[in-house]
């Protein structure tokens, strides 16, 4: 009824509110939509002065780099030098240069380089204090691209390069180094070309007015290559994507759409568009204006994200939501203050009705028995559990007496009870009388507790019956006897000894178990029970002292002490206890009591080992002096012989190689040989003896960092190759650093040695993490090896390749291996014959943190 009421107040409210609201509704979108295409066009507007000005600015910077280069192209003081060639005149040109550098505050580098493209004078900025680079520092430039591009160019033209990163040695330069660079031919009097002026221009400085630029807009401003590429992006991981490998296919096109951008290299020099996208505006820059064409272009791109563009929509809404509430609401009010009038009667009504049906499903889902009498006793109302369980229908007990529903022997004292609670009328329960049972229909009986509460209608008192079946608390009380017996059961079959003994001067046993009568030898739990904890102490001090500790902390853990059986024999015991309270306020404890005789029995025995580990150790020490002994004999003893040898054949061949014939002086060549190999040789075993010997000293160790130290090395050694090195940045591990030194030098140097061959040799060192293992690998692209052989890669004096094409002793891998073991890890390799070996190794390093 309350649903049907609420309908027909409902519908005469809308008849009244729905025209309102939709007039209110059009005239609020109207002017909606009026500000959201305003707000828009005002974006716009704002997004174009954005390009504009942005688009001034790089006009701006790039005007005074190209007044630069044509002021330093024909600076006075060049030309003073290009006519004399005097050293006075090239040093007051390096001067002059300097002193712009310092003036200017923008470019990383200032050169001059003659037509022949070498150096003339180089100015590094070195982190704003200009500097003046020795001669014998300045470079050959004559490979580099830019020379003959310059050299190429009319008196009148620059050459501007791309905008990049800096590049030191083959890698990009950390942190990284935006650079333009421009350079301007430079011509004597007599037009002759003399050489070049190049400027490396610092681009942060671009970059950095650009982004305050982007600051001041609702979206992003962009600066892009010819190529897609971005210069300035969205983030720092999409920018200079030519530059690296991995982002190459980070590009304009690929992220909105080719079609996009398209239409902004072929279109118009600036525009704007708005697509599902969001809004674009763009302007082309040519960098170099002697140069019109699309290589030589920069791209600025204001991007306004359709997010963007629906928030400023939504919030343009948001000003209209509030009056359209309160207009809203005031017509609703209105409209409902009516509706309610007209239905109020009604209303009261279907309350009434819907209050009799509430009650009825109240009682009806509870999930007690519910039955209502009057102060006849007669049966009024019964609920549907009361059916369930009593076995009656509701027809057959309306009228009849509640006695009825009781079993026969209770049916007397229940009656009286009825009767008494008219008298009292309070809540009573039958609670503390369990042995209360209810009689079903089929006769049949079950435990049942009944709370009775007074019920007041219409002046006449009836009583609530309010009937819990307690059939499943007997079986759980039934479950809770079993489960004790278990928990005895468990006590009773444990190896150690549980008790309870009470807290007095006796300390009298209260509670023990089996195990407590086998360990104190008792004849029986009976006997022992008469015993006190007291009697059985073999130190009555050790008792006193346990007992004050227990009382003082509440509970005692494993304390060891010395007890005695029943028969008199003493044995060692570990004791635990905590001390509990009473109901009554007495205290007890409860412990457990291990027979550890023998524990202690194994600890003297490992004493007695330990002092025998500590003789030998002793033995080994002398052993490992001895040894040092023998390393220095050999470095000094075996070398001299083996310097003579190798000095008297380079004699031989210098002084009287020419009276020697082509077999001797081979001869010769092939004992000097010998002679250096078995001073490696020794060199190495030496290694592997320190390294046997040497005791590790754990400590934390950058292992990148001890790698680049070890790279550089090898880079210093063989400056002439080419090598590409991949370390994984953040390394730290646990252990010696100067054994991890020791094994990462083999294992670089390995691979240093096997990718000479290669023409794109790469090395690569980095961790695989495993369940919480770190996995350590230095992996290359070298010769390889055939891991059919891969169990005496390890192996002192083995070796899997040619000494003549790839030299060496044998040695360095068994060494690494020493030095991975004294850490407690271990090594293995994976090897490719021509395509290249993996060495994995692993550190103990938890043990040692």
């Amino acid at each position: 009824m309350q649903n049907i009421w609420n309908w027909r107040f409902v519908r005469y409210w809308l008849y009244l509110c729905i025209p309102l609201i939709l007039m209110l509704t059009a005239v609020l979108w109207l002017l909606c939509r009026t500000e959201i295409n305003a707000n828009l066009t005002m974006l716009q507007d704002h997004e174009q002065q954005s390009v504009q000005l942005a688009h001034k600015t790089i006009e701006t910077v790039l005007g005074a780099l190209n007044g630069d280069a044509f002021y330093l192209a024909a600076h006075s003081s060049l030309r003073q030098w290009l006519d004399t060639a005097d050293p006075v005149a090239k040093e007051n040109l390096a001067h002059d240069y300097q002193v712009f550098m310092q003036h200017r505050q923008r470019y990383d580098q200032l050169r001059f380089l003659n037509e022949q493209g070498q150096e003339v004078v180089r100015i590094n900025d070195n982190n704003g204090q200009p500097g003046i680079v020795s001669a014998a520092q300045l470079q050959d430039k004559s490979d580099h691209y830019y020379v003959p591009e310059t050299l190429e160019k009319n008196k009148d033209a620059l050459y501007v390069s791309p905008f990049d990163l800096n590049i030191e040695h083959g890698v990009i330069e950390q942190p990284l180094k935006p650079v333009i660079r421009l350079s301007a031919p430079v011509f004597d009097d007599d037009g002759k070309n003399r050489g070049l002026v190049i400027l490396n221009y610092l681009g942060a400085r671009l970059l950095d007015r650009l982004r305050a630029i982007d600051k001041q807009n609702e979206g992003s401003l962009w600066l892009l290559n010819s190529d897609g590429y971005w210069l300035l992006g969205p983030s720092p991981e999409m920018e200079w994507g030519f530059m690296y490998p991995e982002r190459q296919g980070i590009r304009f096109d690929r992220e909105y759409g080719e079609p996009t951008w398209s239409a902004i290299l072929q279109g118009h020099p600036d525009g704007q568009w708005l697509d599902a996208q969001g809004l674009f505006t763009y302007a082309r820059i040519n960098r170099v204006e002697s140069q019109a064409d699309s290589g030589n272009e920069w791209i600025l791109v204001a991007h306004v994200p359709e997010s963007v563009l629906t928030a400023k929509q939504a919030r343009s809404v948001d000003n209209f939501v509030p009056p359209f509430l309160v207009l809203s609401l005031l017509f609703m009010l209105l409209s409902g203050v009516i509706a309610y009038y007209v239905l109020r009667r009604q209303q009261i009504e279907v309350q009434i009705r819907a209050s009799e049906a509430r009650f009825r499903g109240l009682v009806d889902s509870a999930p007690d028995a519910i039955v209502i009498a009057d102060q006849c006793s007669r049966i009024t109302l019964v609920n549907h559990r009361a059916e369930i369980w009593f076995g009656y229908s509701r027809d057959e007990l309306l009228g009849q007496p509640i006695e009825q529903l009781v079993s026969e022997q209770f049916r007397a004292q229940y009656g009286q009870d009825q009767m008494q609670f008219f008298t009292e009328q309070r809540i009573r329960s039958s609670k503390v009388d369990p042995t209360l049972y209810g009689l079903r229909k089929d006769g049949s009986e079950f435990p049942m507790e009944v709370d009775l509460s007074p019920l007041t209608i219409d002046q006449n008192v009836f009583v609530i019956n309010i009937i819990r079946n307690i059939s499943a608390h007997k079986q759980a009380e039934k479950t809770q006897q079993r489960i004790q017996a278990r928990y005895q059961d468990l006590v009773n079959n444990l190896p150690v000894g549980v008790y309870r003994l009470i807290l007095d001067d006796k300390g009298e046993f209260i509670e023990v178990n089996p195990a407590m009568v086998k360990i104190f030898e008792a004849e029986s739990m009976e006997q022992l029970l008469t015993y006190g904890i007291g009697e059985l102490y073999c130190d009555p001090a050790d008792r006193r002292i346990f007992v004050d500790k227990m009382l003082r902390n509440g509970q005692v853990n494993s304390e060891h002490l010395r007890l005695k059986t029943l028969n008199g024999r003493e044995f060692h015991a570990s004791i635990t206890a905590v001390v509990k309270q009473g109901d009554a306020g007495e205290r007890y404890a409860d412990g457990l009591i291990k027979d550890i005789s023998v524990g202690i029995e194994h600890k003297r025995r490992l004493k007695e080992l330990n002092e025998h580990l500590r003789i030998r150790s002793a033995e080994l020490a002398t052993i490992n002096r001895e040894l040092e002994a023998f390393s220095y004999s050999v470095s000094h003893d075996l070398r001299a012989p083996l310097r003579a040898m190798d000095g008297f054949s380079r004699l031989l061949l210098n002084e009287y190689g020419d009276r020697l014939d082509d077999k001797g002086r081979d001869r010769l060549e092939r004992i000097r040989a010998a002679a250096q190999r078995m001073a490696a040789l020794i060199d190495d075993l030496l290694k592997l003896s320190r390294v046997t010997r040497t005791e590790v000293k754990w400590e934390s160790v950058d292992l990148t960092r001890l790698t680049q130290e070890v790279m550089e090395t090898l880079r210093e050694d063989e400056p002439e190759r080419v090598v590409q090195f991949l370390i994984e940045p953040g390394l730290i591990v646990q252990g010696d650093a100067r054994l991890l030194r020791v094994a990462i030098t083999n294992l670089l140097s390995n691979a240093w040695k096997f990718t000479r061959y290669r023409s794109e040799a790469l090395i690569e060192i980095g961790c695989n993490e495993n369940e919480g293992i770190n996995t350590y690998f230095i992996r290359d692209n070298g010769a390889g090896f055939d891991m059919a052989y891969a169990d005496k890669l390890f192996s002192a004096f083995q070796r899997l390749h040619d000494a003549s094409t790839f030299p060496g002793t044998g040695v360095g891998l068994a060494t690494v291996q020493r030095v991975i073991s004294k850490h407690g890890g271990r090594i293995w390799a994976e090897s490719v014959v021509d395509q290249g070996t993996t060495f994995y190794f692993i550190l103990d390093e938890q043990e040692n943190r």
